[in-house]
């Protein structure tokens, strides 16, 4: 066995649960699948509010934007993220992150609100 296929098998082991896949410059870009790092975003998102008050968007979205088949590394990294706190369309179709409402029904996060609290 040569020195480089086991450095290719040392690699695989190492990687673990990592997955990957290949960016427009031709790099790849590893997540590990066992980590809870986008739902937790979803939380902060969903406890901050208003997208203003969101923090930044993890690493594997932003790579998302770069990948050479958006589509394959979001199903990677996320199982289709449907719950993303981000428009699919754009972050797919336009490798854009946009917010989108977390509020069902809501499409417009400044529109007033009725209070229904209580005096």
């Amino acid at each position: 066995m040569g020195l480089r296929s086991r450095l290719r098998r040392l690699e695989r082991a190492a990687r673990g649960t990592l997955v990957s896949f290949e960016l427009l410059d031709g790099s790849r870009f590893y997540y590990d699948t066992q980590t809870f790092e986008l739902f937790l975003h979803w939380r902060k998102c969903l406890d901050a509010g208003n997208p203003d008050k969101w923090p930044e968007p993890p690493e594997a979205v932003r790579k998302v934007t770069e990948a050479r088949d958006p589509e394959a590394a979001l199903e990677s990294v996320s199982g289709g993220a449907f719950w993303l706190p981000y428009d699919l369309e754009a972050l797919l179709r336009e490798r854009e992150i946009r917010p989108r409402s977390l509020v069902a029904g809501r499409d417009v996060y400044d529109q007033e609100v009725e209070d229904l609290s209580e005096p």
